[in-house]
């Protein structure tokens, strides 16, 4: 007689001398399991999925409220929301690294990362548990948006993407390598979808206007997430002690690597917003000691040399200019800002070679050439002047100064001179 497969007991045979493989014991044990694991549940069982995507909606809805474009947002709307732009952001406004996470540029884009959220955030949930969920949300938001600005210092980058991927890592990592209450076959099924969402969404990502180093960021992070809360434990005690000590390692590595950029490039986004404020002394300050640890930083050198000017010290402004230039003669723009320099210091044989060296290197550049054209005037080099201002409004007919002074160079007016900058 046939026997039951998982308990042994003895099985009826059909008419056609069929049995079944399980009792019906059995067989009702393997369908209550079989539907339990399918059960996907409601958004109220996955709080913390719900929660974030009510924020990052009610932030679209604010701002769209407040006058902001629904299809494409400009970047000063973005930044005023808490984009992450590495101007600011490293300069001091550190909290951008997060909120940028929960700030859109327009509902398309929104709406993609919602999508995605609402697919992976009920499953991390389910596979890691609630609080785990939002930490790998926040951290892998904090680390995409680290690598975004480490990678391009002047980026404005915005969206819930790298999180999302952040996610998507951890649950890779952890299917993967941890020890999850889940069958073999279902991990394989997890494994092999999110596996093709990143290589799609990485590829896709090679797009120009799509921030994949962010996407990048948030995805390494979540890989170095998803192991350790994924880890196996003799006790649930121990699991917690593993998954809190894994978000603490991991925010120490996220402000080592945000103290190592704010060191390479903090001082100079933050004398950059004290230009903008017009505190041209603080400026000042925070550059030389910027320039007196990295003598070599070009940008310091030449930023010193702007808030010289505007705190009226030319001569020092001068110094700061003519060294950037030594550590970069090919730069056209260092140079012409060198020649405005000479001219603010009456040094006109200098301020000369200095825009005819910015023209040999940029011979487009109209305003280094209506620049010579008026330090030839003044030195009396009338043909030089006549020419220079010619080739300027040949590459830019709307020049108003450079023609009138042209204009006045051929009438024979001495007045040439009140037009200059």
């Amino acid at each position: 007689m046939p026997v039951c497969a998982k308990c042994g007991s003895p099985l009826q045979v059909n008419e056609e001398g069929i049995a079944p493989v399980l009792c019906d014991r059995c067989a009702g044990v393997a369908t209550s399991r079989a539907r339990k694991g399918m059960y996907t549940g409601t958004m109220r069982d996955y709080p913390v999925t719900a929660l974030l995507a009510a924020i990052n909606i009610t932030v679209f809805v604010a701002m769209v409220a407040t006058g902001v474009s629904f299809v494409d947002p400009n970047g000063n709307d973005l930044v005023k929301w808490g984009g992450n732009w590495g101007v600011r952001t490293l300069a001091g406004e550190y909290w951008r690294l997060l909120t940028a996470a929960f700030v859109h540029a327009g509902i398309i884009h929104i709406a993609l990362n919602m999508w995605c959220l609402l697919s992976f955030g009920p499953l991390a949930e389910r596979l890691f548990g609630k609080w785990q969920t939002l930490a790998i949300y926040l951290f892998t938001g904090v680390g995409g948006s680290l690598l975004s600005v480490g990678y391009d210092h002047e980026r404005l980058s915005v969206g819930a993407s790298g999180a999302i991927f952040g996610i998507a890592g951890a649950l890779l990592s952890g299917v993967k390598l941890g020890n999850l209450s889940i069958t073999t076959g279902q991990k394989r099924s997890i494994f092999s979808s999110i596996a093709m969402f990143a290589f799609y969404s990485f590829a896709f990502g090679m797009r120009p206007g799509v921030d994949n180093m962010c996407h990048l960021g948030g995805f390494v992070t979540g890989l170095i997430l998803g192991v350790p809360l994924a880890a196996p434990s003799s006790s649930k005690s121990k699991h917690n002690l593993i998954q809190i000590v894994t978000l603490l390692l991991t925010a120490a590595l996220l402000a080592v690597a945000a103290n190592q950029l704010v060191q390479a490039h903090g001082q100079t986004f933050k004398a950059e917003a004290l230009l903008q404020q017009e505190d041209y002394p603080g400026a000042i300050q925070v550059l030389e000691r910027r320039v007196a640890s990295h003598p070599d930083d070009e940008d310091a050198l030449v930023k010193l040399g702007n808030a010289y000017e505007l705190n009226h010290q030319p001569e020092k402004g001068v110094d700061a200019f003519e060294k950037a230039v030594r550590l970069n003669p090919n730069s056209s723009k260092t140079q012409t800002m060198l020649g405005y320099a000479y001219r603010v210091t009456g040094q006109i044989d200098k301020e000369i070679t200095a825009f005819e060296e910015a023209v040999k290197l940029n011979p487009a550049d109209s305003q280094s050439l209506m620049a010579l054209g008026f330090a030839y005037e003044k030195n009396k080099q009338r043909e030089k002047a006549i020419a220079t201002f010619e080739q300027a409004l040949q590459l830019e007919p709307n020049l108003e100064d450079a023609r009138q002074a042209l204009q006045a160079l051929r009438d024979g007016s001495p007045q040439a001179e009140k037009h200059q900058k």
